[in-house]
């Protein structure tokens, strides 16, 4: 006897540690979600941004800012085509000639290399003055014929003396990488005037040639990384220098750059989609300028997923080699590790190069873009909403040559991890002991200190951690023990509203604990609609089971059916044996209540098949279940007695209710209402219903018009609207004693839908009338003499 008192105990207490709510489970509870929430975004596919994602983001560029700017090196710098250089040489873009004069003064000034990240995909149209002598030339060359007179004239037209000058300037300098943009999307070439194949082989010499893939794989079959055209400068530009790179700067979904693409496959297509052989891997701007300065090879390593990693080897074996940290998803793409806003880089002005105005201190890198107002190439960055996009080249060569990268670690989701569980837990443990006050002082102490390791050692040292998540967790712990010691006052009232959800419905719960004046006899009457619902042959199921497992079976049947109630704001009114009776409208008011009936009537229906199908499975009766619905005036409240009171509704719309549910026997239907609940419907046209009979019940003088839901799948709706009016048709003339017509008409509806059972009703009633003849003041109303 001792050892199942001391068992019962043991199971009470084990039941108040899982679930009777404290301070240190509201703390773990939270850690738990947050714990979720960020294991959910590691599952995500790349580039889909959560609520996690897009905290981080937020805070990676706060921490940017929070950390501050970093002086450069001076190695790189920009060629500027600024305010300036547009009073010198006019609109935007310049005349082509003016380069050559200007790379001249930089080559002597001791700049090494120029990254161009201006495009001249198209011939410069001659000045008129440029033609003059070739068209006197033209005109005087009687000699030429039609077809040379016009190639002559082509000739001239494209060859502009600015792209020659450009031309030679490129040529003479030699140390140039031209940029170009790639096309991500084919629909983009297509119809295209551009010779998109011609510009693919132009760049087939910058291409990387030192590719490692994994067992089987090859550059084509990494469609992510795959662009299917380039627009690069003309032919006689193009031609001058090996090197070229894309200047593309891709901005995230807020329009910020955060992100580099170091490399880019390009398919050769043409303006038809129609794919030329093997993709090539081409380089950065940035990067080729980088590897280029060093002397160095480009080594590009594949995985299955992507590009896994990117290194330089310096020609010069004595130089140490270069291993680019790439962000995680496969695209080759760097974490840029900014250095401020953009009045920060080196800046030399075309114009001023031009004129020979070059300090002595140039970088020996420039890369060349337009910076002048309406030259439209900003690109925000953390630090600088009007960053140009010239600018974010030059961060990316400054990065690699001076290794001063952002990455995330691999290691980076475990630590963040293991920073959640720890923290969540040691956070909610210390809390519950402590005060408002000193839980607030002990969590800022951890934070600020948090804090300052993350600026110093973690982001601080270009090591991109996740904090947002650890934040959220600690202020949310925080409050909600906070709030959870204010609210424990309360816990008596939740004793008692415990107790009674036992007896009352959670609604009529709160109202009481609102109003307690409530707690006493009476009602009032309202509109309200009324549900009953019936177990078919239940006598047979209960005697071929045991007590035992009916119990199971019915609980399980209960546990949907009244979740479907509850969670349409209906009122479980009460169980009786197998049957259910529940009211939508009371005790809170809802106006479109009949609708909430039908459509929980409905979903009911499909959870029972299911259930159905899970039964059969384990060998156990089939259970089906009839529901009948009215809606009309009844009287809800407390009825009872002083002692002992329930919550629920009388009056002759009940009754009505309950002998509706019954009658689905006679028809072979499982959910019949009355015309009063078809006609209060606020949303009719989202169900189908027909008209049934007249019918006249029993201890009612009235007779009223009935009507079955029909339930159907989505595809069968045209089906089930045919059906409703053949079986109408064929009720009218029934009602008008055609019997024979009737019996035709009914079996046309049987054409429609074979299994339907109140047609072949209606076939054996009209036969039934036809022998034994009807009252001469017959009037279609049908009377049941028994409930």
């Amino acid at each position: 006897m001792k050892k199942n008192i001391r068992s019962l105990f043991s199971k009470k207490r084990l039941l108040h540690f899982f679930f009777l709510p404290t301070s240190f489970k509201t703390g773990l509870f939270i850690c738990t979600i947050c714990l979720f929430l960020l294991l959910r975004h590691y599952s995500l596919p790349k580039n889909a941004l959560d609520l996690v994602g897009q905290l981080e983001r937020e805070l990676y560029d706060i921490r940017f800012k929070i950390r501050g700017p970093i002086k450069l090196t001076g190695i790189v710098g920009t060629l500027t085509a600024d305010d300036k250089s547009i009073e010198k040489f006019g609109r935007w873009p310049f005349p082509r000639d003016i380069y050559e004069k200007a790379l001249q003064n930089l080559k002597k000034a001791g700049v090494k290399w120029i990254g161009f990240d201006v495009f001249f995909s198209e011939p410069q149209r001659r000045f008129l003055d440029e033609s003059i002598l070739d068209l006197k030339q033209i005109y005087t060359g009687k000699h030429l014929n039609s077809k040379e007179f016009d190639n002559t004239l082509y000739n001239l037209m494209n060859n502009s003396p600015g792209d020659f000058s450009l031309g030679r300037g490129i040529e003479d300098f030699k140390s140039i990488t031209q940029g170009f943009y790639f096309i991500d999307h084919k629909s983009q070439l297509l119809n295209s005037q551009y010779d998109w194949l011609a510009s693919f082989h132009r760049l087939k010499n910058s291409a990387i040639d030192f590719v490692d893939f994994p067992a089987g794989k090859n550059i084509n079959q990494y469609k992510d990384l795959m662009s299917y055209g380039a627009v690069t400068n003309t032919d006689i530009i193009a031609g001058k220098s090996r090197y070229v790179g894309f200047a593309n700067n891709q901005s995230e979904s807020d329009g910020l750059i955060r992100k580099a693409a170091l490399v880019k496959a390009i398919e050769p297509t043409d303006s038809k989609g129609n794919s030329h052989g093997n993709a090539i891997l081409v380089p950065s701007l940035g990067l080729s300028l980088a590897a280029n300065y060093l002397g160095s090879g480009i080594v590009v390593h594949f995985d299955e997923i992507g590009i896994e990693s990117i290194e330089l080897y310096p020609s010069d074996s004595k130089k140490p080699q270069i291993k680019i940290p790439l962000f995680y998803d496969g695209q080759g793409k760097l974490l840029i590790n900014h250095y401020g806003e953009f009045e920060q880089l080196p800046q030399l002005s075309l114009h001023d190069a031009y004129e020979n105005k070059i300090p002595k201190d140039v970088p020996p890198i420039l890369v060349y873009g337009g910076t002048a107002t309406g030259t439209n190439d900003k690109r925000p960055s953390p630090f600088d909403e009007n960053f140009d996009g010239v600018g974010h080249h030059v961060t990316v060569i400054e990065n690699i040559l001076t290794q001063n990268f952002m990455k995330r670690p691999l290691s980076a989701p475990f630590l963040e991890i293991a920073l959640l569980i720890v923290t969540g837990i040691l956070f909610s443990f210390i809390l519950k002991h402590m005060s408002a006050i000193k839980s607030a002082i002990f969590v800022g102490t951890f934070l600020i200190s948090f804090y300052l390791i993350d600026k110093y050692f973690l982001f601080g040292k270009g090591n991109w951690f996740y904090v947002g998540m650890f934040y959220l967790q600690s202020f949310s712990i925080y409050f909600g023990i906070t709030i959870f010691k204010y609210f424990t006052e309360e816990r008596e009232k939740k004793k008692v509203r415990s107790a009674f959800q036992y007896y009352l419905n959670p609604a009529v719960i709160n109202q009481l604990m609102e109003q307690p004046d409530k707690l006493k006899l009476g009602g009032e009457k309202k509109n309200l609609t009324v549900f009953f619902s019936d177990v078919r042959g239940f006598t047979t199921i209960s005697e071929s089971l045991t007590p035992e497992k009916l119990t199971a079976l019915l609980n399980e049947y209960f546990t949907p059916m009244t979740k479907i109630i509850l969670d349409s704001n209906g009122l479980l009114d009460k169980y009786i044996g197998d049957a259910v009776m529940a009211v939508w409208g009371a005790p809170i008011p809802i106006e479109d209540h009949p609708d909430r009936a039908v459509m929980s009537s409905l979903k009911m229906l499909d959870e029972l098949e299911n259930l159905q199908k899970k039964w059969a499975s384990e060998g156990l009766p089939f259970l089906d279940i009839g529901i009948g619905l009215n809606t009309g005036d009844m009287v809800v409240g407390n009825m009872g007695s002083d002692q002992r009171f329930d919550y629920t509704v009388l009056g002759d719309a009940v009754n009505l209710g309950a002998r509706l549910e019954g009658i689905n026997k006679n028809y072979g239907t499982r959910i019949i209402c009355s015309e009063f609940t078809k006609n209060s419907l606020k949303n009719p046209e989202k169900f189908l219903l027909r008209e049934l009979d007249i019918i006249q019940v029993k201890g009612k003088n009235e007779p009223v018009r009935i009507f079955e839901v029909m339930r159907f799948q989505a595809a069968e709706r045209e089906q089930i609207k045919e059906l409703i009016q053949a079986y109408e048709s064929a009720l009218s003339l029934y009602r008008a004693q055609k019997w024979n017509d009737a019996i035709t008409q009914f079996k046309n509806a049987l054409k429609i839908k074979a299994e339907d059972p109140p047609s072949l009703e209606f076939i054996e009633r009209c036969n039934y009338l036809k022998k034994e003849g009807v009252d001469k003041n017959w009037n279609g109303v049908w009377v049941f003499k028994t409930k």
